[in-house]
């Protein structure tokens, strides 16, 4: 894959983590809790990245890495409003 920013040949990999991450659209309010629910989830328009924090056995994600502009692009699975 190349780099939409800077042109350059990306590292393809997969993306781990120890769980619970995730995006939040600007001016929502962050859980105060350690692991949010997934009503949470869906009333702040928040987007769980994989793997799922409810999936028993997960499944990472691809990732691609680019060393040169330090960006990682991952592809995600948003569930069904």
């Amino acid at each position: 894959m190349i780099c939409p920013y800077c042109g350059q040949e990306m590292e393809k990999g997969t993306l781990h983590s120890r769980g619970g991450n995730y995006f939040l659209p600007d001016g929502k309010i962050a859980s105060s809790i350690t692991f949010p629910t997934k009503r949470y989830f869906k009333k702040s328009n928040a987007i769980s990245l994989p793997p799922d924090p409810w999936e028993l056995s997960p499944t990472w994600p691809v990732a691609y890495c680019c060393r040169s502009c330090k960006k990682l692009i991952i592809e995600y699975e948003q569930e069904e409003s």
